[in-house]
């Protein structure tokens, strides 16, 4: 058969591509096409909207602290189906919000649901591909969240002229597609190579490389400077691209005065662009290293929210928009496939919660400052305030870039020699 020659990796990452569609495109990305009916919908002050926001990432955190437990106690297969049937249940219950605490419950179940499944997907990449092909591997898996940008970004303003209430149909369809991936991870998902005999795609590392006992794993994990520097860049990112995600929409409608129609086709050609995002910026990772890499990102979305600051023309936004979707995969990408180079497989799922948690605060302080922001002055400060905080993470990356190079020349690379050490030691 034509497919029997091909690693089975390859169509786990298909599923995980389907997972990263569903908890990310679907329940997280599409949240920013849909607010600004919902708005309408339930009579939102900004300030009101920027709570809900947050209710989604609140419930994307909380999942973080849990989920690396739960997948030592049930195994990665049980908990991504339970995530997705728990994002199902909160877009049901987004269909049915007549109020703000309704839709607050909806989005913090649908954040539960979402975080620890693309939590999940994206620990069980590091299973089933050796650091060799990592990078480029979590690159494809994080295309998903573009694809989902892609159909809400077209199918969101389509109901809408539909149905006056076609955000509550929007919820409604997503749903659905969330209960069809959940289907096909129950019936092909396997939650390691192991089982079936079969080796990682790519470059093992050494078996003498990745010795540890669970207590000096769990210290290289929770008491790692290196590890708690990653994070800390991550919560930089985690802050300044929410004003992107969930409000980039809503910003061309009021502020840039464009029609819905026009919006939302925005938003969905950043999600077709974002698609290769992950995969050129993870490819790119394997190569230069980690860190650097994320310097170049982090530098490049910096200006390019300073841009959107001070720019009103349709044309440049349109330019502006696909060079920050170029990118846009990128951090969660190459930051997972670094904390997953420093850890041995078995705890990857867990060093991905811990700096998840400070991904999450950062994306659960945005929503609700962002609102206020806009409510009370204007996009264009929210902007100004995102572009700082991601100049910041910038500074970050470089710094831990010189650190690793100089003082131990170990990079976050294929070629990495230790993978529980810490040069910041």
């Amino acid at each position: 058969m034509v497919f029997s020659h091909i690693h089975r990796g390859w169509f786990i990452l298909v599923i995980t591509v389907l997972n990263g569609f569903a908890c990310l495109g679907l329940a997280r990305f599409s949240f920013g096409v849909i607010l600004p009916f919902m708005i309408e919908g339930l009579s939102l002050s900004y300030s009101e909207a920027g709570l809900i926001a947050s209710a989604l990432f609140f419930g994307y955190l909380a999942s973080a602290f849990f989920v690396g437990r739960f997948i030592q106690a049930y195994k990665e297969k049980k908990v991504i189906i339970f995530s997705l049937l728990l994002t199902a249940v909160g877009m049901f219950l987004s269909v049915i919000s007549y109020h703000f605490w309704l839709a607050y419950i909806a989005c913090f179940i649908m954040g539960l649901g979402s975080g620890a499944g693309n939590i999940t997907s994206v620990g069980l990449v590091g299973k089933w591909f050796a650091v060799s092909h990592r990078g480029r591997a979590l690159g494809i898996t994080n295309s998903g969240s573009g694809l989902g940008m892609i159909f809400s970004g077209f199918i969101v303003p389509i109901l809408m002229v539909w149905n006056i209430d076609g955000w509550r149909m929007s919820w409604l369809v997503l749903a659905l597609c969330v209960l069809l991936i959940l289907l096909i991870n129950v019936f092909f998902l396997i939650d390691d190579p192991s089982t079936i005999r079969l080796k990682p795609v790519g470059k093992e590392i050494p078996p003498d490389k990745v010795k540890g006992n669970k207590a000096s794993v769990i210290e290289s994990i929770y008491c790692n400077k290196s590890i708690l520097l990653i994070g800390l860049t991550y919560f930089a990112w985690g802050f300044s691209y929410l004003i992107f995600s969930t409000f980039f929409v809503d910003f061309l409608m009021i502020d840039a005065k464009l029609e819905m129609n026009l919006a939302g086709t925005f938003f969905a050609i950043a999600g077709i662009v974002s698609v290769v995002s992950g995969f050129i910026w993870g490819r790119l990772s394997d190569r230069i290293g980690r860190m650097l890499t994320l310097f170049f990102v982090y530098l490049t979305q910096t200006f390019i929210l300073l841009l959107f600051a001070i720019t009103s023309h349709p044309a440049l936004l349109m330019i502006e928009t696909i060079i920050y979707a170029l990118t846009l995969w990128a951090v969660p990408t190459v930051i997972v496939a670094a904390v997953s180079d420093i850890v041995i497989p078995l705890k990857s799922p867990m060093a991905i919660g811990y700096i998840t948690l400070f991904f999450g605060i950062g994306q659960w302080l945005s929503p609700m400052i962002t609102g206020s922001l806009v409510e009370h002055f204007s996009y264009t400060i929210a902007f100004y305030l995102s572009a700082v905080v991601c100049g910041l993470g910038s500074i970050g990356c470089i710094y831990l870039h010189r650190t690793f190079r100089t003082r131990n020349k170990i990079s976050f690379n294929p070629n990495i020699q230790e993978v529980n050490s810490d040069p910041l030691k």
